[in-house]
């Protein structure tokens, strides 16, 4: 396992320094404060939003685990983090559509709509996932007791 940590801790950080390398010889200065803005909010959505909200989903997954099954809520947790990281996605372009963009190829989808699907997709996997879970935690106590 710690061999595993290092070998994954020693790609993390050369994918980093590969990404630093790239802003450094591929990009303007003059465009690095707004990469460095970016990349701070981005740090802080997830440390700030997105990580307390699935900790607390999972802490309250844990009081009702027993009754549904580790599978649906794994899939319930998956498809939270998918729908936040798509709606942090999502955001900008949402905001700069909004906003309006002077050249009018540019932003042409109907972001909002596109959201609203994307939840209530994950919405529903996550349904599914739960109630098949939990007819199998139903079935497994029924034969539990029959036997």
């Amino acid at each position: 396992m710690r061999a595993a940590r290092t070998a994954l801790v020693g790609v993390g950080l050369g994918l980093a320094a590969f990404g630093a390398f790239l802003v450094l010889t591929g990009i303007a200065p003059s465009r690095w404060l707004g990469i460095a803005v970016w990349v701070g909010a981005a740090i802080l959505l997830h440390d700030g939003v997105v990580a307390p909200v699935v900790v607390a989903f999972g802490l309250g997954a844990a009081r009702v685990r027993a009754r549904v099954g580790d599978r649906g809520v794994a899939v319930a947790q998956g498809a939270l983090v998918v729908g936040a990281i798509l709606t942090a996605i999502t955001v900008p372009a949402l905001v700069a559509s909004t906003i309006g963009n002077p050249n009018p190829t540019i932003l042409v989808g109907s972001y909002g709509v596109a959201l609203a699907v994307i939840w209530a997709v994950l919405l529903a996997v996550a349904a599914i996932a739960l109630g098949v879970s939990r007819t199998t935690v139903l079935r497994a106590e029924r034969d539990a007791r029959t036997k």
